[in-house]
């Protein structure tokens, strides 16, 4: 496979446009990442530095990497109650960096951006309760802090862009998410209590600031939750609802009140310089909304935009560099059955259209900057000896664990996109790596590749990006295809027909 054809699969989604949009070219610079630690670590096929030169020859532009506080610090001390003896938390000699500057060395050997994401959980010594043994548990953010700077000081030139922790409204990476008490009554049986959003608020206010200390440069987002959580929480580390877990930070009730009592008693506010946010929809499509309102899965992004200029317009949460806080959309992904067997996977052709169908909607969205594809590779199945798949890893990759291409690794350099409304047609595409005006022949045609037939000539804008507006039908196909400027060899997308903009 060339590496024109390997640049075949970020096609994450985003802010759910149920509009008719007027231009017939879109209008946003879109950037397009990739997270897969794997690969960085050296543990998928063909090595890190052959798979970021793919990275770049598909049109990835930014490459998330976790810079993880227990990972990071002495590994002999990190369930210690205390910090090693003679430890300066904010020296970055007091880490082991090496295996994170190789990470960024080779991503920058291939001009591509870092987003770095500075994230928990930490050692046992950094939590404020180092009794417990959990570094998880209610770090410190004072410590934290001090590990930021670090950090900060050790990338120096070669970060630009950061993220305070990652997946806060989730106990793997923040605890306790909620204190509970059984009811006297057994409908909800218990009585929970938010925490996490207020643990988070003085982590993502000492991280950010620590940060911007060091490099006042830096572009700093904060948020990084997952899209969904419980309804009715009943346990201390049940993940808590996105957008609740934002008002709680905000310190705002449903109706936006401020609350002032509890721990909200001294609020002071979070900055961003962007929203960061994990929009995965799992089971539904990129146009099914969560009924639960507390969620925000990629339809659902309007709903997540309502509450961020909410909470901003009362200046319950800060923006820096900007009117209207940017989102930063650094994971996303559907996870395919094959290989994972289990209920509620996509198959390998529904994900590449789901995704396909995402990039269409973040291109067009002027407050999604960066989307970014969870993963390169599938990881490892980890089904025990008896095939229970409960505990498998994720398998959301262009490729599998062993190198083979799934249907996305096919549509990752010319994603394309088709919907209507009650009266017209919208065909979306892109030409990557996005960075020149290209001319491409729009075709029409029926289920065999045969019947396509030129239907129009267009040019790109300047990130490869065209829209236009075609006939509604629910039985045409459409195609485009360019000529590759470096191997001359003509190119073809996949072929797609019109879908609903909501719904499968």
């Amino acid at each position: 496979m060339t590496p024109r054809l390997l640049r075949t699969a970020l096609v994450a989604a985003t802010l759910a446009v149920l509009a008719v949009p007027s231009a017939a070219s879109a209008a946003n610079s879109l950037e397009v990442g990739i997270a897969d630690e794997n690969v960085l670590n050296g543990n998928t096929p063909g090595g890190a530095d052959a798979t970021v030169a793919q990275w770049k020859a598909s049109g990835v532009q930014d490459v998330r990497i976790f810079a993880q506080w227990d990972k990071l610090v002495p590994q002999d001390t990190k369930d210690d109650t205390k910090a090693p003896a003679g430890f300066n938390a904010e020296d970055p000699a007091s880490y082991d960096f090496a295996n994170l500057d190789a990470k960024i060395d080779v991503v920058a050997k291939y001009g591509l951006n870092v987003t770095l994401v500075v994230t928990g959980p930490g050692p046992v010594w950094g939590s404020s309760e180092p009794a417990r043994k959990n570094g998880t548990w209610k770090p410190d953010p004072a410590q934290f802090a001090k590990f930021a700077a670090a950090i900060t000081k050790n990338v120096g030139p070669k970060v630009a862009r950061y993220i305070v922790w990652n997946e806060p409204n989730q106990g793997y990476w923040l605890q306790p998410q909620y204190s509970c008490v059984a009811r006297k009554t057994t409908i909800p049986p218990f009585k929970c209590t938010s925490v996490a959003p207020h643990l988070y608020r003085e982590l993502a206010r000492a991280g950010y600031d620590a940060i911007h200390a060091n490099d006042p440069d830096a572009r700093v987002a904060v948020g990084a939750t997952s899209s969904t959580g419980i309804k009715l929480p009943d346990r201390a580390n049940s993940t808590t609802a996105p957008l609740t877990f934002l008002r709680n930070m905000a310190c705002v009730n449903s109706k936006y009140r401020s609350v002032r009592s509890g721990d909200c008693k001294g609020f002071k506010a979070v900055t961003g310089d962007a929203l960061a946010y994990h929009p995965h929809s799992t089971t539904k499509s990129p146009g099914q909304a969560d009924p639960v309102s507390g969620n925000a899965r990629m339809a659902d992004l309007p709903r997540l935009i309502k509450v961020i200029d909410k909470l901003t317009a009362r200046k319950r949460l800060k923006v820096s560099g900007a009117k209207r806080l940017p989102l930063w959309l650094d994971e996303y992904g559907y996870q395919t059955n094959p290989p994972d067997k289990r209920d509620g996977h996509q198959s390998p052709a529904v994900a590449a259209a789901y995704l396909q169908w995402g990039w269409s909607l973040a291109a067009r969205n002027p407050r999604v900057e960066t989307l970014t594809q969870y993963e390169w590779f599938d990881e490892e199945l980890g089904e025990d000896k008896n095939g229970d798949q409960t505990f498998n890893k994720w398998q959301s990759g262009l490729f599998t664990v062993d190198g083979k291409p799934k249907a996305l690794a096919a549509v990752f350099a010319n994603p394309i996109f088709g919907w209507y409304t009650k009266s017209s047609g919208y065909i979306w595409g892109q030409v990557r790596p996005g960075d020149a005006a290209t001319t491409v022949r729009l075709q029409q045609g029926g289920k065999a590749s045969s019947s396509f037939k030129d239907y129009k000539t267009i040019t790109t804008d300047k990130y490869g990006i065209f829209q236009v507006k075609v006939p509604r039908s629910t039985t045409t196909r459409y195609r485009f295809v360019y000529t590759d400027p470096n191997t001359q060899a003509e190119v073809t997308s996949a072929a797609v027909p019109l879908r609903r903009p909501t719904g499968k």
